[in-house]
């Protein structure tokens, strides 16, 4: 018995991650599929692959995509065998083990109801239950905002998410906007309405923000030092964070690659070719 659990910790703390190079970035994704930005289990194809690839290559490195299990990837991200998450919401809780760092990628948040609900433009308007997937950093919204109740569920696709409002398992789920637009881009949709439901465009974010990766602060690529313009006084955040890149790090030379990918259209372009709805002709 002592031999066997030997094994399974050597095991699992070796596999997958040794046939890493010196010159790897490695890439760590949950083991489940998120179209079109990732596919299943065995299928790293979409979005991610080609534009974090591209970033890779433009540093002269290459890219190593690990699929493994939500928490031991989160495990793994604190020790520093996976170098990077590639699209990371802001979480106070993960800041001692990752870096935010621009992808390239414009996201938004939207809410999602049956379509009676009248337009909602801000989350102070909002009172009922926020469907929440377990392990989901939202599962703190409820102290955010306290007219909210959380119902956990389970890995939730598009399909899911509209079942369990149908269902009356709650009454609204928070999604990336991407998500939204290849749901609608998969079903030829004009509108959500033909599915009995609504999209709050302006319920949590006014504008597009620039969409992070959350970058590994233990990972031999990258480095840091302190903020001289931290405020301690003020909520730690993505802008007002007690560390800095270091420029010198191979993490600042990845973000500066899909930096450059961003302002040459390249990310724009990978962006309309997996999500954007072809126009409708007659």
């Amino acid at each position: 018995m002592k031999y066997f659990l030997s094994l399974l910790v050597l095991l699992f703390t070796l596999s997958p991650f040794t046939n890493a190079s010196d010159k790897t970035i490695i890439m760590g994704y949950k083991a489940i599929a998120k179209p079109p930005l990732i596919g299943g289990h065995g299928d790293d194809s979409g979005l991610y692959l080609d534009l974090f690839t591209k970033a890779a290559e433009r540093i002269g490195y290459e890219l190593l995509v690990v699929r493994i299990p939500k928490k031991r990837l989160h495990f793994e991200l604190a020790r520093g065998t996976v170098d990077f998450y590639p699209g990371s919401s802001f979480s106070q809780k993960r800041t001692g083990y990752i870096f935010y760092l621009p992808n390239g990628l414009q996201t938004k948040e939207v809410l999602i109801s049956l379509d009676y609900w009248p337009e909602i433009n801000s989350m102070e308007e909002v009172e009922g239950r926020l469907i929440v997937e377990l392990s989901s950093s939202k599962l703190e919204w409820d102290q955010i905002h306290p007219k909210l109740t959380i119902s956990q569920m389970g890995k939730l696709s598009m399909e899911k998410v509209i079942e369990a409002l149908k269902t009356g398992r709650g009454d609204f789920y928070v999604a990336d906007i991407e998500i939204v637009d290849h749901y609608q881009k998969l079903n030829d949709l004009e509108s959500y309405e033909e599915v009995g439901i609504k999209i709050h465009h302006n319920a949590i974010n006014q504008a597009f923000i620039p969409m992070n990766m959350g970058f590994s602060r233990k990972s031999k690529l990258f480095s840091e030092y302190p903020n001289p313009n931290f405020s301690p006084d003020d909520d730690i955040s993505i802008e007002n964070f007690y560390t800095i890149v270091d420029q010198d790090s191979v993490a600042y030379q990845f973000y500066q690659a899909l930096d450059q990918l961003k302002q040459e259209g390249y990310t724009q372009k990978l962006y309309d070719q997996y999500f954007k709805q072809a126009p409708i002709t007659e």
